[in-house]
């Protein structure tokens, strides 16, 4: 009879209904949805999911990440459950988000040269009220690559944001 209650008892524990995603997401430390990420794991997320590799949900779930829930028509957010930084992407923009950190301003100038030697450096005031740093990029379609820092209940983060609005 104890073994049957005990079955019993696991049955109504069941995860039936709930997506994989939403039992990941549940889980989640809620730290992790936007992580303090290393200026060197943020530029590399950039570089593989904003600049290099297709935008897209099969491209970012095989690196691990899940989608959150969408709220509103437009980008999608993806997070992990470690220290690599959120990622939302669209059509016409990319961006990787993390919780401010040492050395992400001067790694992400450092990258933005290295990568982009024909990048001008552009007013970032008519882009946003966040918007601290901004570049004109020569690229096809033309591109604006800029950093944004918001604050979220007290904490600032920071974001690396590829802005492609020729892009379909």
């Amino acid at each position: 009879m104890g073994l049957i209650s005990a079955c019993l008892a696991l049955a109504a524990c069941s995860a039936e209904g709930v997506s994989p995603d939403t039992a990941e997401l549940r889980n989640m430390w809620r730290g992790n949805l936007v992580p303090k990420s290393s200026p060197a794991l943020m530029v590399r997320a950039f570089d593989r999911f904003c600049t290099d590799g297709p935008r897209d949900d099969a491209t970012l779930r095989a690196a691990g990440y899940v989608p959150l829930p969408r709220r509103t028509a437009g980008a999608r957010a993806y997070v992990i459950d470690d220290s690599r930084p959120a990622v939302a992407v669209s059509e016409t923009m990319c961006l990787v988000q993390a919780e401010s950190r040492t050395g992400q301003t001067t790694r992400f100038q450092n990258y933005v040269a290295a990568t982009y030697p024909g990048a001008r450096a552009i007013d970032p005031a008519p882009l946003g009220q966040n918007i601290e740093q901004a570049w004109s990029v020569p690229t096809s379609p033309p591109a604006i690559i800029a950093t944004e820092r918001t604050v979220s209940v007290g904490w600032y983060r920071y974001a690396l944001i590829l802005f492609q609005p020729g892009a379909t």
